[in-house]
């Protein structure tokens, strides 16, 4: 556990310009609705569980063949001059994109069944997230040479702001082509993100806010032995998401 840390800090060099100094110390409590409701929709993309992997199984046939160790650096779209951002007294330094470093572990079991694991903690703030995510190929099924598909479920959650949890639930399906060293896919999907207030942000009347949302992820997996390179542009609803992971598959 104590590699955790690092590698969340050093995921967030994956994305050019990500790193600010940013202090995010949220705590939303003496918000209105409608401020609620645009940081829960901000944080409710960042919180959603990217593919970060492409459309090929960790696993086929009746053995375990592959597990996958990586970090991710995410930067999802923001205003910082909204309102919800500006009334924030903890936050200074924000600007255009927020970042998310993540840890992900991924393993595959038998009859090209993959599950995935990710934990993350933003530097210089309150927020901490962990995701779960499963995922079934069939490519192997498909008349088509090179041609992988699969589909998938994730759930994340977000903790540690004052008075607010949220979570994103969804599935989606991708198709790509698993090409030797190049494997380029794209997937489409829908998420839940459901922000539920407590403590004195409920006393104050603020109610959930639950949307469903569409996700759209254009993405290629570069291969090179043991190592991995992802790159992704995503979007949740209309914000849009960069990702890049670099990790090992073995």
């Amino acid at each position: 556990m104590k590699l955790v840390r690092p590698l969340m800090i050093a995921s967030t060099l994956l994305i050019a310009g990500q790193v600010n100094a940013a202090s995010l110390d949220i705590n939303p409590t003496g918000f209105a609705q409608s401020q609620f409701d645009g940081l829960s929709k901000d944080l409710g993309a960042a919180t959603w569980m990217t593919p970060s992997n492409s459309a090929e199984p960790h696993s086929a046939g009746f053995i375990p063949i592959g597990v996958q160790i990586a970090i991710e650096g995410t930067g999802v779209s923001i205003d910082p001059n909204a309102s919800h951002w500006a009334a924030l007294p903890g936050v200074s330094g924000l600007n255009s994109v927020l970042p998310v470093p993540r840890l992900r572990v991924s393993a595959g079991i038998p009859f090209g069944l993959d599950v995935g694991y990710m934990v993350s903690q933003i530097p210089s703030s309150n927020i901490s997230m962990t995701g779960f995510e499963g995922r079934m190929a069939f490519g192997n099924y498909i008349p088509i040479p090179m041609l992988e598909a699969n589909i998938r479920i994730h759930s994340s959650s977000l903790t540690g702001i004052p008075d607010m949890e949220i979570t994103s639930q969804g599935f989606a399906a991708m198709i790509g082509a698993n090409l030797p060293f190049v494997k380029p896919y794209v997937e489409f999907g829908q998420t839940t993100i459901t922000s539920t207030p407590s403590g004195l942000l409920a006393s104050a009347g603020v109610t959930e806010y639950s949307k469903d949302e569409t996700t759209m992820v254009v993405g290629v997996k570069v291969q090179l032995a043991v190592f991995i390179l992802n790159a992704e542009q995503a979007t949740v609803g209309d914000k849009d998401i960069t990702s890049i992971k670099l990790g090992f598959e073995f």
